[in-house]
């Protein structure tokens, strides 16, 4: 049977399974709440026009990484480290660590109920017709009483790389992946659909979007075109949308497996596209797009160390999934990327990630001392700022409103 027609998953919730303590700074009501992201290295929460309300936590140091998620119906947000997973309120309040240990790539059913997760440890060979590529388990876990332990095993999902677990990154590459998961694959992802399948990351680092059965434990290739690194839900968790390989924004109902795609046609051709964020009422789709940087990166010499030479500029779109029509918003030139995106009803926000432009013009000058490493405490002032860049929905001058943030996730606000 093609895939495409065997449908259901599950996916977030969790409304009372926590009592979390609301002690804190500043708050705000619920409905002031609607932007999450890390700021000075602690959960910030912010309102519509990304200023921060209250600081929950937890905190962050160097090296350190998470995926922030809001439960579907926007009451509780969720922090995914690689330590534990921890949960704050819309209301405020200091983040609570939950039971257990689940990764970063893992989301809950529809119903609240379940947690999905992959396991990192483990993985196993992905089939005699992949011998260089690896499964990890996955497991499901009853989350309703928040208990903790350890997930029922399912099955085996994925063919990833062997070692796609791991990356080393230096510099504006380490700063990228905090959120944003590698330049250009992204990271692995899950998406639940309203029924017992699971969509997620086929092929890590490689395009494809999977389908899991948690009944069976079937692993197949849904889509082999989809780019599940650029892709994301709405914050209904009812449609996922995503580009493919071929210039095509795709967008697929989770309730009932309906499929609508969108060409993507710019005047001079359409660059790579690197995020997608959904508008609160779900009638547009918006994008950045990577195009050739104005000034690009090269080394007059080969360092004793890697260095991360990429650069873009960048542009941002809207697409109105009524019509069609597709506006430019704004640009921003010679940026290393944007490693999370999100909107309000007033504006979009990403998280712009500066290339290594001063380290590469120290390398050219001969002002780096030989024999130096990425990790010498001396070669921090090597690492490029991080910025949240707010648009207006209906386009204009960006603006910068915040240094040192990373890690943006959306609120339904109902």
């Amino acid at each position: 049977m093609n895939p495409r027609l065997r449908w259901l998953g599950v996916l977030w919730a969790v409304g009372s399974a926590l009592a979390l303590p609301l002690v804190g700074v500043a708050r705000g009501q619920p409905g002031e709440v609607t932007l999450a992201y890390v700021w000075q290295n602690t959960v910030t929460l912010a309102d519509s026009a990304g200023q921060p309300l209250e600081q929950t936590g937890p905190t962050f140091t160097y090296g350190q990484g998470a995926r922030l998620f809001w439960t579907a119906d926007g009451r509780l947000l969720y922090i995914a480290r690689d330590d534990g997973l921890y949960a704050t309120g819309a209301t405020g309040g200091a983040a609570v660590q939950v039971p257990g240990f689940y990764g970063r790539t893992l989301t809950l059913a529809q119903d609240g109920q379940t947690l999905y997760y992959l396991e990192t440890v483990s993985p196993q060979q992905a089939g005699e017709q992949f011998p260089d590529r690896v499964s990890f388990p996955f497991r499901d876990l009853d989350f309703s009483a928040a208990a903790g332990g350890t997930g029922r095993l399912t099955g085996y999902f994925g063919r990833f790389q062997a070692g796609a677990a791991q990356a080393a990154v230096t510099f504006a590459a380490a700063l990228y992946v905090r959120d944003g998961g590698l330049l250009g694959p992204g990271r692995p992802n899950l998406w639940p659909t309203y029924g017992s399948n699971v969509f997620g990351t086929c092929c890590f680092p490689d395009p494809g979007l999977a389908l899991y059965s948690i009944g069976t434990g079937e692993f197949t290739v849904y889509d082999a075109d989809f780019l599940p690194g650029a892709a994301t839900t709405n914050a209904a968790r009812t449609h996922l949308a995503g580009p493919t390989v071929n210039s095509v924004l795709r967008v697929i109902d989770l309730i009932t497996g309906g499929v609508r795609d969108y060409e993507i046609a710019i005047a001079g051709g359409l660059g790579v596209i690197e995020r997608v964020a959904w508008s609160p009422d779900n009638a547009f789709l918006y994008f950045i797009a990577r195009y050739a940087p104005t000034t690009p990166l090269a080394l007059d010499r080969e360092p004793t160390f890697s260095v991360d030479l990429r650069s873009a500029d960048i542009v941002l779109y809207r697409l109105n999934l009524v019509t069609g029509v597709i506006r430019e918003l704004a640009r921003r030139p010679d940026v290393y990327g944007v490693s999370s995106l999100a909107a309000t009803e007033r504006y979009v926000f990403a998280v712009v990630v500066d290339p290594n432009t001063l380290l590469v013009n120290d390398l050219n000058a001969r002002r780096v001392w030989p024999g130096a490493q990425p990790t010498d405490p001396e070669m921090r002032v090597y690492m490029p700022a991080t910025h949240l860049w707010r648009v207006p929905v209906e386009g204009g001058a960006g603006e910068d409103i915040a240094e040192d943030v990373w890690g943006l996730a959306a609120r339904s606000v109902r």
